[in-house]
């Protein structure tokens, strides 16, 4: 697998004309982080109306538009120079593979289709998952390791990421780990377990990245002209058990008591490297636990 490289100019510094397709949670502290250093020309879509108006709110160029629809892809993209995918579906509820799948395979279809009206388009960015490798059984992992996705909804981000690997375009596939950030704070969604008796001994690793760093790490990329796979993650893996003890410690909570046995919903277990994110220049990610919470 390819682990990286630079493409055209080393350091593109201003003027690129920038449309984010997907502007969410993620997308819109992108493009907030452009616009406030007034670099670049950003145009940012997205499927809701509700969104539409937030994100002209903003100050942004926003339009709706839905994966699929190719006449309004290529409107989006006409004038872009790069294309930043953070496509994420709809609602704030865990959703099936099959919503997954008619978010993501229509949009990177549409744009495969658009890509010889584009002559413009010097790089494509796409935010996938680490959630792609599976389970390494808590071995550590990095852009070499084949994927091999555990669920249908990594299958799907895999599937994209095949497509996209099929253009001729410098294509950037970052990916992230478990997001978390303003709004999406680790304390409060982990605090309900406080007190609780869990299977297991919460032993399985888990990954993250901080939503100010993703956005970091995209920012880069965009600078150096990467082209290749890129692991988004702190650097630092963390247990759920360590996590569940920081989080009850910090707010005065009760411990988790892990009962032993085996998880009734085992997760995948890996140690992701970021050393290919550290050597392309990113800042070093914060760590989601803290400094104690280190193997």
């Amino acid at each position: 697998m390819d682990r990286g490289s630079l493409v055209g100019s080393p350091q593109r510094q201003s003027g690129v004309r920038i449309s984010i397709i997907g502007c969410g949670w993620l997308g819109t502290a992108l493009a907030g982080v452009w616009q406030a250093r007034g670099q670049h020309e950003l145009l940012v879509t997205t499927t809701r109306p509700e969104r539409l108006a937030e994100l002209q709110a903003l100050g942004l160029q926003a339009r709706l538009l839905r994966g699929g629809d190719t006449a309004a892809m290529a409107d989006a993209l006409a004038e872009a120079e790069v294309v930043v995918l953070t496509l994420a579906p709809g609602g704030d509820r865990q959703v099936d593979a099959d919503a997954y799948a008619s978010t993501y395979l229509p949009t990177c279809r549409s744009l495969l289709e658009l890509l010889p009206q584009l002559p413009l388009l010097r790089q494509i960015i796409y935010t996938s998952s680490c959630g792609v490798y599976g389970d390494a059984g808590g071995d550590w992992i990095d852009e070499s390791t084949p994927p091999q996705p555990r669920d249908d909804h990594a299958a799907v981000l895999l599937q994209t990421e095949a497509l996209l690997g099929q253009t001729a375009q410098p294509v950037a596939l970052l990916r992230l780990g478990a997001l978390h950030g303003p709004g999406r704070e680790l304390a409060p969604r982990l605090a309900r377990l406080a007190g609780s008796r869990r299977p297991g001994d919460g032993s399985t690793w888990s990954n993250w990245i901080h939503r100010d760093d993703a956005v970091a790490a995209i920012d880069r990329v965009l600078e150096s002209g990467f082209s290749g796979t890129l692991n988004v993650v702190d650097g630092q893996p963390v247990t759920l058990r360590q996590l569940m003890d920081r989080v009850c410690s910090s707010q005065g909570l009760e411990p988790v008591q892990w009962t032993g046995g085996s998880e009734q919903t085992p997760a995948a277990n890996r140690r992701i490297r970021n050393t290919g994110l550290l050597a392309l220049g990113v800042p070093k990610p914060r760590n989601v636990a803290g400094p104690t919470a280190q193997a």
